[in-house]
Order: structure tokens, then C-alpha cells, then sequence
């Protein structure tokens, strides 16, 4: 715990309040975008891990979980992020990264919106699905896909986000008893704020990581332009 609130503490200290996309490219949008996408998830990432901690430290365990869960979802976005960049710097290629920053950042998943004044379906860019953000970090670290797994059991209301928290049975009377963690799971809370500390330093990994290639991604999309604008391409 004094690990995940020290984590807190140097996330929240250093979020931040602007992105200048002039200032990180005059040509290109994409660096803007990946940026904003990023900062984005820092807030969410703030706002939810600190959540959980303060259920964590009131042993409000469902509560925990559900927020933590989300949070590893947030880690794993800025995971896959941090992975399309890397690949465009790598390749020397900016590719299709436009339609997953457009994606990540514009999605919408239920049916498309209709505009009130003319009547037309807009059609906003589907998400990327959570499940790809998961399967992306699953390729780096083994193991990551199944602790998400243990964090849904507690988040849906299956037997150990029910049953297990909230109620204990007395076999020869026939009877069952409910409070919170009646069964004093210490094992559900190890596994959360294990979850949660993990998610938190994956996180400043990518954040850190996605600030080192931005300008030689940058760079990278400046190039393409240059390139097309030379040749008469549109």
C-alpha cells in the first residue's frame, strides 16, 4: 500500500494541464493526437487508482476490485499506444496508426448517434475492444490476461464477487450469515492491490516511454509529409 500511494503521489504531481500541438508539430497532427490520447489516460489513470487505493484502505473489496480492474484496463490502452508507436519509429513507417489513434481516442461502441437537427446517422469510429488492449500487453508479459481474469471474478457477480465476499455458511444449522468480507478474505485483497501496483508502474513505463519516441515520431510524420508533398501526392 505505501508503494501504490507513493505511485499515486508522483502520477498526480505530474499531470498535466495543456498539450501545445504546435509546439510539437507545425505539419503534423498525429504527435497531437498520440499526446492527447496519453495525457487522457494519465488523468483517468489518477482518478480511478486513487479511487481504489482509498476503498482498498476502507476494505470495501468489491468496490477495489471493480475500480482496479479499470485501472489495468487504462494500463493496458497506454500499453498498446506506447506499441503502435514503437512500431511506426521502428519501421520507419507511419502506417495505419492514424486510424487506431482515431480509434483509441474518438471511439464509440453503441449503435451510432443521430444528429438532432438533420436527421443523419453519424457514423464516430468504433473502439478498439479492451480484449486487444489485454491480448497487446499478454505478448509482453505472460501472465497478465490471466491476473485480469482474477480481477473480473470479484468485478461480475460470480461466486467470489457474491458468495465468497458476503456470506458464510453454518452446515449444521442450515443457515447462512452476510457482512462485508465476513470470511476475512486477505487473499482477495493481496490480489488486488497487487493488480493495482502492477498497473501503476506498467503505466509510467509506457507514459515515460511513449515521451522518449515522440520526436522521432514526430520527425518520422514530418518526413511522410515532406515526401508527399514533393512528389504531388495528396
Amino acid at each position: 500500500m505505501d508503494e501504490i500511494q507513493r505511485d499515486l503521489e508522483l502520477l498526480e504531481s505530474s499531470l498535466p494541464k495543456r498539450v501545445d500541438g504546435w509546439a510539437l508539430s507545425q505539419m503534423s497532427k498525429l504527435p497531437f493526437k498520440v499526446m492527447v490520447y496519453r495525457e487522457a489516460l494519465a488523468w483517468r489513470m489518477a482518478e480511478l487508482g486513487r479511487a481504489a487505493f482509498e476503498e482498498f484502505e476502507k476494505d470495501r473489496l468489491a468496490a477495489a476490485i471493480v475500480l482496479t480492474r479499470a485501472v489495468v484496463e487504462t494500463s493496458a490502452a497506454l500499453w498498446y499506444l506506447c506499441g503502435k508507436v514503437e512500431t511506426s519509429v521502428r519501421s520507419s513507417e507511419v502506417g495505419d496508426i492514424d486510424d487506431y489513434l482515431m480509434q483509441m481516442s474518438m471511439g464509440i461502441a453503441p449503435d451510432p448517434p443521430t444528429d438532432p437537427e438533420t436527421g443523419e446517422v453519424l457514423t464516430p469510429p468504433r473502439p478498439i475492444r479492451v480484449g486487444k488492449f489485454l491480448d497487446r500487453v499478454e505478448k509482453d508479459i505472460t501472465g497478465f490476461k490471466r491476473q485480469y481474469g482474477y480481477l473480473s471474478e470479484y468485478a461480475h457477480p460470480n461466486w467470489a464477487g457474491t458468495v465468497y465476499l458476503y456470506s458464510k455458511f453454518d452446515k449444521e444449522n442450515a443457515t447462512a450469515d452476510f457482512s462485508k468480507n465476513i470470511r476475512e478474505p486477505d487473499g482477495t485483497k493481496v490480489i488486488g492491490t497487487g493488480n493495482l501496483s502492477v498497473a501503476l508502474l506498467l503505466f509510467e513505463r509506457s507514459y515515460n516511454r511513449v515521451a522518449d519516441l515522440i520526436p522521432e515520431f514526430t520527425k518520422l510524420c514530418e518526413e511522410r509529409l515532406k515526401k508527399a508533398a514533393s512528389s504531388g501526392a495528396p
